[in-house]
């Protein structure tokens, strides 16, 4: 059996010759800019393919985009949403190749380790989902005497709802392993995901082919690449931003914590992790 590289089999359509395409509106595209973003091997320190160069009126074409899209997956039944994921983790197994040369090549991770970090990351998709549906299954019920001045004939019923758009900007040294254990959540609690990968690495814009790839509604979740001073300055309706330590979301955060409901920024390893506080 012939060994998978992007641009053939399930990735046929993610490259145009030796740039990668960016994910929007449910199909890949060429940016309307005509500019791209060079991809460097760390080792060799020569340019191994390129990404798309996308402009901030694409990226606000995506957060338009997920607000529809997400009207029609909110209506999705909870045990369809499970398993739409767990499809998409079965495609990240199978289809893991692709991606693990993008760890290799863009991060200079040793294969062994690339081939675990993918594996991981659909065990996390998977993860995601079985808790998705115990935990969006359970709600609370309050009695009125629990606060001054009611007494208990007043009832309150009270369930989880979907906070909004979800920004994920994955780190570089271990992309598809962060992302992954994030990118299921949003999509579980009905909300809709835009993810802006570290510097646009084509490792990141392969990984935005799986859930889609899984069956979720168009628009649902984007892949957009570029620079973070190009791309990285608006995010006019992303009420939540998953972030790490690239241009990006270095350029993101302080719009975010001023602008949005949280921005979780993880420092890695055994490091803190901060929650900016927003509106």
């Amino acid at each position: 059996m012939a060994e998978e590289k992007a641009g053939s089999g399930f990735y046929a359509d993610i490259v145009d010759g030796d740039v990668y395409k960016y994910f929007a509106h449910g199909e890949w595209k060429s940016s309307s800019s005509g500019r791209s973003v060079n991809i460097i091997n760390p080792c060799t320190r020569t340019v191994v393919y390129r990404v798309q160069g996308c402009t901030q009126d694409e990226v606000d074409g995506v957060f338009e985009s997920a607000t529809i899209a997400q009207k029609r997956w909110a209506k999705t039944p909870l045990w369809k949403r499970a398993e739409l994921l767990h499809k998409a983790a079965h495609i990240l197994r199978e289809h893991k190749e692709p991606i693990v040369d993008c760890l290799v090549t863009e991060v200079a991770k040793a294969r062994k380790d690339s081939i675990t970090e993918v594996l991981r990351s659909a065990d996390f998709v998977s993860y995601c989902a079985e808790e998705g549906v115990r935990l969006l299954a359970e709600g609370k019920f309050l009695v009125g005497d629990s606060f001054p001045g009611n007494d208990r004939t007043k009832l309150c019923m009270a369930s989880k709802v979907p906070l909004g758009v979800v920004l994920c900007i994955p780190p570089f040294n271990t992309p598809s392993t962060l992302l992954s254990p994030r990118s299921p959540r949003p999509d579980r609690w009905q909300c809709r995901r835009a993810q802006a990968p570290h510097s646009g690495r084509g490792g990141r814009a392969a990984h935005g082919a799986v859930l889609p790839g899984g069956g979720v509604p168009k628009g649902l979740i984007s892949a957009v690449t570029g620079k973070g001073s190009d791309i990285g300055t608006s995010s006019p309706c992303t009420p939540l931003s998953t972030a790490s330590a690239s241009q990006a979301a270095t350029r993101a955060l302080p719009s975010a914590a001023g602008g949005h409901d949280s921005t979780t920024d993880e420092l890695g390893g055994k490091d803190a992790c901060i929650v900016l506080g927003g509106r």
